[in-house]
């Protein structure tokens, strides 16, 4: 008789159990990676067409971000349409291309937060449901183009919310900024051209909401990749690949190596006046010798570091309901058929680490 985790359908996972020391050294809560919002461009003119019909009917006019644009949107700006105009002898006749911004963890919350969990399970069904909504066929994903992606989780760390944001500086040698004088819990750093790194206080953000459930010590951690080039590179060109089982994954080690080029410091300061010495090397010397000598800093990068690996192997647990600790400690078959393509209603959602595309979840620098 086969395994739980060898019946069709289920769950694969590799074997994680080297790293189950690491992760457990920390009380952690449990974690979710979490698609945040989603953009994508259409050009094919059959579906530009279908959707403006839906837009006409289902959705109400916006003013669009420029003249060479027709808005429409629902949901306050949570699902908007963003039609570029072909204009020709000053009369429109038809669109170029369609711009199409969702958010799939707020549709899951019916339109009201984006503050709890909210699996890659969850996400494909969310993703499921809000195309049959709009009207996309599954069969035409592959024409959709990924242009924006936000994705990243929530945490609920040992250190108080407000002294975790304070100390999140920089990323790399870029600092994060407070753009909202009246949120200062509310970080982010333009990490290149075309990816945003933001740190923010998500409980308090819907403090005044308790009736959400959401804890007021969470702490998001979130990447935003705005380029076509930037989102290939996570193994997304077009919306197929979201359901593509090896994605997640990636998007779980960007979030681990993004973690590890931020500085954590209450001396900010110091760092500025590195930034501007003579010597280019010096910032990266005297943030190695900072993380060394201070303790108290080296063990808050460790356990949020220590959470975001918590939860790739607490995937391992849901596998296994009968499991009673959250790791599991011991070997895990990984079956010999991957799909590519996740059954969009009933497939439950796998992860499949090849050896070319392995998670980097050593312990040399925790």
């Amino acid at each position: 008789m086969p395994s739980s985790n060898e019946k069709k359908g289920a769950i694969k996972f590799p074997d994680c159990s080297k790293y189950v020391m690491v992760a457990t050294d920390y009380n952690t809560k449990i974690v979710k990676i979490m698609l945040d919002n989603l953009k994508f461009s259409i050009t094919d003119q059959d579906i530009i067409q279908r959707l403006w019909r839906f837009a006409e009917q289902e959705m109400l006019s916006r003013k669009p971000q420029n003249n060479n644009y027709v808005c429409y949107s629902k949901f306050g700006a949570l699902m908007r349409f963003d039609f570029r105009k072909s204009i020709e002898n000053g009369y429109l006749i038809g669109f170029r291309h369609l711009e199409v911004s969702i958010s799939p963890h707020y549709h899951f919350n019916g339109y009201l937060h984006n503050g709890n969990d909210f699996s890659p399970k969850n996400c494909l069904k969310t993703l499921r449901d809000i195309f049959i909504q709009i009207k996309l066929r599954q069969e035409e994903f592959g024409l959709l183009k990924a242009v924006n992606i936000e994705y990243g989780l929530n945490l609920v760390p040992d250190t108080e919310i407000k002294n975790l944001i304070g100390g999140i500086s920089f990323h790399k040698r870029t600092p994060f900024i407070a753009p909202d004088a009246a949120k200062p819990y509310f970080k982010i750093t333009d990490a290149t051209k075309y990816k945003q790194i933001k740190a923010y206080a998500k409980g308090l953000q819907f403090m005044e909401h308790p009736e959400y459930g959401i804890d007021l010590n969470t702490f998001r951690f979130e990447v935003k990749s705005k380029q076509s080039k930037c989102i290939s590179k996570l193994g997304i060109s077009t919306v197929k690949d979201l359901f593509n089982e090896e994605v997640y994954s990636g998007l779980f080690q960007s979030l681990l190596d993004e973690w590890e080029n931020i500085l954590f410091t209450f001396e900010k300061e110091k760092f500025d006046a590195f930034l501007n010495d003579s010597n280019r090397d010096k910032f990266n010397y005297e943030r190695q010798k900072y993380m060394k000598t201070n303790v108290e800093v080296r063990t808050i990068c460790r356990q949020i570091k220590g959470q975001l690996i918590d939860k790739f192997l607490s995937f391992q647990n849901s596998a296994n309901s009968t499991q009673k600790t959250l790791m599991n400690t011991g070997k895990v078959k990984i079956r010999n058929d991957p799909s590519l393509l996740i059954n969009l209603e009933y497939a439950e959602f796998n992860i499949n680490i090849t050896k070319n595309r392995s998670m980097k979840l050593g312990t040399s620098s925790i």
